[in-house]
């Protein structure tokens, strides 16, 4: 695609915290900037090139989350293997991840972004806050070992202090910042997220203003930005993920999601950590938080220590997660059975 070469340290390689990899002969690194449908666009100090799987590589993966994904570091070949697409060869261990349920009826998990720093969670003024969409996103960040903050655009329309005192008093601890996409001069505390190479990802609900938001961080106009009709409500334009430099660090900017389904509870004790303290506490161990004798959890509810709607909000996610697990074992049950019959 072309020739012209982007350093590991400007595409964030000092936070991987990784040696540099023996390479062989023809066999470069790159770092994953956009996903296609089987196919990639890899950036480097070879330069922007598309790339695909090579075989090795396809055969060692179990499953969707082990392919590569936006922000991924790659070893790749020099030349194409397909007469005009590199090969990659390896996936270099992640740092972190943000993973959620793919898209579709099978079960089975998708990587959203890798090796990021900060997941910023966007809003707006101008849109109904959906706080249980938002603990899904905190879930998924804190289960990734990425730090979560939210940011609040369209400030210039009011209402921004009053969504941050509502996200506060909704148990949300994680930093809140308040922006207007459109003045740099109120961009410094989201510019900071940066700092020192790091990789943000923006993500959010349709029309928030995240492509005018990368923009702006970036330093062009790099990505379309939807209309503004009369009440000042933006519409959608993100597509796919894509990864930018936006120096000193690189913005993954991601397409609006009406709603995040989320993989595992790796990240439910952070979030509702007040739960998971009073939890302790409880008669049982295997206490459901609902109808037990000596729970901890429905007592602190009851004296206000535990707000009821993050109780609801936490035992609606346990009770998706525990779907999710059922569906898990009864795919990979009829996945065997289908080996099975094939082979005899």
């Amino acid at each position: 695609m072309t020739s012209e070469g982007t350093s590991l340290d400007l595409l964030g390689w000092g936070r991987q915290g990784l040696a540099y990899p023996e390479l062989k002969e023809n066999e470069g690194i790159g770092r994953v900037v956009v996903e296609h449908r089987g196919a990639y666009e890899l950036m480097g100090p070879s330069g922007l090139h598309e790339a695909i799987l090579a075989t090795s590589s396809r055969e060692q993966a179990e499953d969707p989350s082990d392919y590569p994904a936006v922000g991924d570091w790659v070893i790749h070949t020099l030349d194409p293997i397909d007469n005009r697409r590199l090969g990659i060869i390896q996936v270099l261990p992640r740092r972190s991840r943000v993973l959620r349920r793919a898209s579709g009826t099978a079960p089975v998990p998708q990587v959203v972004g890798s090796n990021i720093d900060v997941l910023g969670i966007v809003v707006s003024t101008d849109q109904e806050i959906d706080e249980h969409l938002i603990e899904r996103y905190l879930v998924t960040a804190e289960g990734g070992g990425v730090s979560p903050v939210i940011i609040i655009n369209k400030s210039d329309l009011g209402g921004g202090a009053e969504i941050q005192e509502l996200l506060v008093r909704r148990g949300v601890r994680c930093p809140i910042f308040l922006t207007n996409a459109h003045r740099d001069e109120e961009l410094g505390e989201v510019a900071k997220l940066l700092s020192g190479g790091a990789t943000l990802a923006l993500t959010g609900a349709s029309g928030v203003g995240k492509s005018t938001l990368v923009n702006q961080l970036v330093g062009d106009p790099v990505l379309a930005t939807g209309s503004v009709d009369s009440e000042g409500a933006g519409r959608h334009t993100t597509v796919r993920r894509e990864l930018l430099v936006a120096t000193p660090g690189v913005v993954i900017d991601t397409p609006g999601l009406r709603e995040v389904q989320i993989w595992d509870d790796a990240g439910l004790e952070a979030v509702f950590n007040e739960i998971a303290e009073a939890a302790l506490d409880c008669k049982f161990a295997d206490c459901s938080h609902r109808d037990e004798p000596g729970c901890a959890v429905t007592a602190a509810c009851a004296d206000q220590r535990i707000s009821s709607d993050r109780l609801v909000s936490y035992l609606a996610l346990c009770h998706e997660l525990q779907e999710l697990s059922d569906e898990i074992e009864e795919y990979q049950r009829s996945q065997r059975r289908r080996r099975d019959s094939r082979s005899t």
